[in-house]
């Protein structure tokens, strides 16, 4: 494994529950961020959750951005010049039952110029597993999803 081009210190996982949690986890962590972390740049926008957010999740996924792209949402944030970030707070997912259910919470931290303010991001779903492919190496697909709450905070 290399990050920055350093090797780091390879770890080996000889418990298939903790190595599915990780996989789910990580999932889940990658798509929100794909999904929800926007710069005021269209090309960034559309790589980021056309080239690989959406094969990362079910119909749901792409009804959501479908509906966010007839809003005009992606280009006034590419006019008005902000930044957003997601920040995981926790995942919850439940291993009891298949298809997985999972609920996201974060925040949504975005940048206006000098100024900071964050929403409240949820979501919710289920984690089914699929075959890997170059496009989804993890093997998992986010079905059902949904966003329960996406508000500002005081």
């Amino acid at each position: 494994m290399l990050d920055n081009g350093q090797k780091l210190a390879a770890v080996r996982i000889d418990n298939p529950q903790r190595a599915l949690d990780i996989l789910c986890e990580g999932h889940l962590i990658n798509f929100h961020e794909l999904f929800f972390s926007l710069e005021p740049d269209l090309r960034f926008i559309k790589r980021n959750i056309e080239g690989k957010a959406l094969y990362m999740v079910d119909h749901s996924g792409k009804r959501l951005y479908n509906r966010l792209l007839d809003q005009n949402y992606y280009e006034d944030v590419a006019k008005s010049d902000y930044s957003i970030e997601v920040e995981q707070d926790s995942i919850w997912i439940d291993y009891s039952a298949y298809p997985f259910a999972f609920r996201f919470m974060g925040k949504q931290k975005i940048r206006k110029n000098e100024r900071t303010e964050y929403r409240n991001l949820v979501t919710s779903g289920f984690l089914l597993e699929t075959k890997s492919t170059p496009n989804n190496l993890n093997g998992l697909k986010i079905i059902r999803f949904h966003v329960l709450e996406n508000n500002d905070l005081q």
